[in-house]
């Protein structure tokens, strides 16, 4: 006589054992490539942030570095995204010409010792995106060469 011997314990897994280890192991494997996707996404917008500083920086310092009599010949200056381009007339990398940039000077005075006025000028760069909506700005105050006394 065949059949299983009295005590002993059936071995294996049931079809709803399996179904249920399936679908714990499909829940651990979605939220692992969830997590891996949310984490590119955050890199990337990481990686556009700080091109868009660099960019900006890299234009400030031209503006900075121009001729002081110059300077407000800047005012106005505008490149669009996808069209940036360094001192020297090069393209900057692929990642910065995500952005747009412009300079925008306006007359100042920063007062020092609560009483001593020096008049100057701020330098602001903007970044913009592809819809011209601003989405950053560096500034930079400069005192003129000559005083008044």
């Amino acid at each position: 006589m065949r059949g299983p011997r009295p005590g002993s314990a059936h071995r294996g897994l049931t079809l709803v054992e399996s179904i249920v280890a399936s679908a714990i192991l499909a829940v651990a494997i979605t939220a692992v490539f969830s997590a891996v996707a949310s984490g590119r996404a955050h890199a990337e917008v990481a990686a556009d942030e700080l091109a868009a500083t660099v960019a900006a920086e890299d234009l400030l310092a031209r503006v900075l570095g121009s001729d002081f009599d110059r300077i407000d010949d800047w005012d106005g200056h505008e490149e669009a995204a996808g069209e940036l381009v360094d001192a020297n007339g090069m393209r900057l990398a692929p990642a910065m010409q995500r952005v747009g940039r412009r300079v925008r000077i306006e007359r100042s005075e920063q007062t020092v010792f609560d009483s001593v006025g020096i008049s100057g000028r701020s330098i602001v760069v903007e970044i913009f995106d592809r819809e011209d909506r601003t989405t950053g700005s560096i500034s930079r105050w400069i005192p003129d060469l000559e005083q008044d006394s």
